[in-house]
């Protein structure tokens, strides 16, 4: 029967010592505990992870030490900063991207009052998005959410007399630095790139919704003519 070979002893550079334990260099730690090595560096910094030097400076982590936290609770949890999220994302707001939507012809419709109440749904918005990214999230409560923000960018579109289009146009718009903050945000804090791709399919799926409610609120009401009839 074969014995199944450890984390350690399928790495090339990964060392034994006398006692039988496996050495991982910080490269190696961190591809174990699925997170990149300046967050690895951060913890082991903070004491959150037992790391080790060498002669040399360089840091070694003892495969049983980060076994031993991936089975336990107690490992590490990156919380992201709610007001760097947010900032990054209104700082895209009013970058180029900005400047261009305020060129479009539906743009000079919206009120004054109009655009700061958009302002501030974007930040709710931002504020959801924050949600998934820290997983303090209930699906359904996300997504009624996200609905009532969509109501209300649907009602405001239609105060300024856009049409579906229009509206579904500036909604486009207007989410860009969500996903773009998400994003930047992900590669500053060196999030692997797999829990990426899982934050931004979540995200879509939340955004999808907003804009489904966003153009069900410009839709003609019918209720009143199928009463009369």
């Amino acid at each position: 029967m074969t014995r199944r070979r450890t984390f350690a002893q399928q790495q090339h550079h990964a060392q034994t010592d006398e006692a039988g334990n496996q050495w991982l260099s910080i490269e190696e730690a961190a591809r174990l505990l699925g997170v990149g090595q300046s967050t690895l560096r951060r913890w082991s910094d903070a004491g959150l992870v037992p790391v080790y030097r060498t002669a040399g400076g360089h840091r070694r982590y003892r495969e049983a030490d980060l076994l031993a936290l991936l089975k336990s609770e107690e490992r590490p949890r990156r919380r992201l900063s709610r007001k760097a999220l947010v900032d990054l994302s209104f700082a895209l707001y009013h970058s180029q991207l900005m400047a261009q939507v305020a060129s479009r012809p539906w743009y000079s419709r919206y009120q004054p009052e109009h655009l700061a109440e958009l302002r501030a749904l974007g930040r709710q918005l931002v504020e959801l998005a924050f949600r998934i990214v820290n997983r303090a999230v209930d699906r359904e409560e996300l997504l009624r959410a996200g609905r009532t923000i969509g109501q209300r960018y649907g009602e405001i579109s239609a105060q300024g007399g856009l049409t579906p289009a229009e509206a579904a146009e500036a909604f486009l718009a207007f989410r860009a630095p969500t996903y773009l903050a998400i994003t930047q945000f992900a590669e500053r804090e060196d999030i692997p790139t797999r829990r990426v791709l899982r934050l931004l399919g979540e995200l879509t799926i939340l955004l999808d919704e907003v804009l489904l409610a966003t153009l069900r609120s410009l839709e003609p009401d019918t209720s009143l003519t199928r009463s009369v009839s």
